[in-house]
């Protein structure tokens, strides 16, 4: 039996790399010919390469090419794709997830409004990404990115604003006249001019501010380390204030008092509500789910051993490619009479997300010679 299921393995992994590349080339046309489809048949190589080994190495990668080549020519394939200066995330991943969030945006609720979240993490040793997602069921999935060489710290204003303008430029046909768009991010993100530019297009937003923040209420002058809260008054909300010396109007702070964090959170924004603003923050730590997910719980691809911004930004394009596989997977089949299977199934609480369910769920899948499809179709059915 075990002879079986090795012979099954490099059958299951070849039926996936044609299912891959057969849903591919709909976004990039069924003409490519010469370098562009072979480009695109090395991305679902390599998609199918993380999926399976969940490491970012070159040699993990390298292992999804169907050919039958050395483990040193595998390796060598792979990073010269990451270092090729004709793929880059807009011929690539552009066209791609612009239907991707067509899709996911129509099978959100009604009443229910577009969220982004903009945070950032270290990618290898000397490297920072900066990455927008959108949130679905309660996870982020990325939408763009930007890797700056950087040990740690922070982006600056300018790269803030960058990167929501191109994310913005992809949402701005796919978004109905009903609903609205909400930008979320930490105290990193809460300048002037990232506001700005959200009122602008028309978009709500709740960020995270410092203690020590200037507001102005009339001309009465305050900080938010120095309000007093109490256990019985969950936030305490003040509309309209000034915010920073600069006196920037109309600002809606929130003062969060929760059980759940350890001190209270200075929020600011510029929706109406405080209830709105509390939820909608609360919501902000799904980018921290998902770079979870795309890093220690799954594809580990802050581990790179990558020199460059570009060839690191690529290999996010691999991983951003497979994590919405993984997203797909996970819908379609989490009540698949297979998933005791898979993993330990409870009935009053979840053990595992759907995205490791996915994840887990393809191993299974490869190793028993299971049949699985890739279907890039969501309703608000999908399940």
């Amino acid at each position: 039996m075990s002879s079986l299921k090795q012979i099954r393995i490099p059958v299951m992994k070849k039926r996936m790399y044609r299912k891959i590349l057969t849903k591919l080339r709909l976004f990039f046309g069924k003409q490519l010919k010469g370098h562009p489809l072979k480009r695109i048949k090395s991305l679902t190589a390599y998609i199918c390469g993380i999926l399976r080994k969940k490491r970012p190495y070159m040699s993990a990668l390298g292992s999804g090419l169907p050919q039958m080549i050395t483990a040193h020519a595998r390796e060598k394939a792979a990073k010269t794709f990451l270092e090729n200066l004709w793929i880059d995330f807009d011929s690539y991943y552009l066209p791609y997830v612009a239907s991707f969030l067509e899709q996911i945006i129509s099978a959100m609720p009604n009443k229910e409004d577009i969220k982004i979240v903009i945070d950032g993490s270290k990618m290898g040793n000397q490297h920072m990404a900066l990455m927008v997602s959108i949130i679905y069921r309660g996870r982020g999935f990325p939408i763009a990115w930007l890797v700056h060489k950087k040990p740690k710290g922070h982006f600056d204003v300018n790269t803030h604003v960058t990167l929501v303008e191109q994310v913005a430029q992809i949402l701005q046909p796919l978004i109905p006249s009903t609903k609205s768009v909400i930008l979320l991010g930490d105290g990193e993100f809460d300048s002037i001019e990232l506001q700005q530019f959200c009122r602008t297009k028309g978009w709500g937003y709740v960020f995270r501010t410092a203690c020590n923040s200037v507001f102005y209420q009339g001309e009465i002058r305050f900080q938010p380390k120095d309000l007093e809260t109490n256990s019985v008054q969950k936030f305490l909300s003040y509309p309209n204030v000034k915010f920073t010396e600069k006196q920037f109007k109309n600002v809606h702070f929130v003062y969060l008092h929760d059980k759940k964090y350890e001190k209270p959170l200075p929020l600011i924004a510029n929706l109406g509500c405080p209830l709105q603003i509390i939820r909608a923050y609360d919501q902000r730590y799904s980018i921290e789910g998902m770079f979870k997910d795309m890093k220690s719980t799954t594809f580990h691809i802050h581990k790179t051993r990558l020199k460059t911004a570009a060839a690191i930004s690529n290999l996010i394009m691999i991983a951003a490619f497979a994590f919405t596989l993984l997203i797909k997977i996970g819908v379609k089949y989490e009540k698949s009479p297979l998933k005791p299977y898979v993993h330990r199934v409870r009935a009053d609480r979840p053990v595992n997300t759907f995205i490791t369910f996915a994840r887990d769920f393809i191993d299974f899948c490869l190793y028993e010679g299971i049949d699985f499809s890739f279907s890039f179709h969501f309703s608000k059915n999908s399940s």
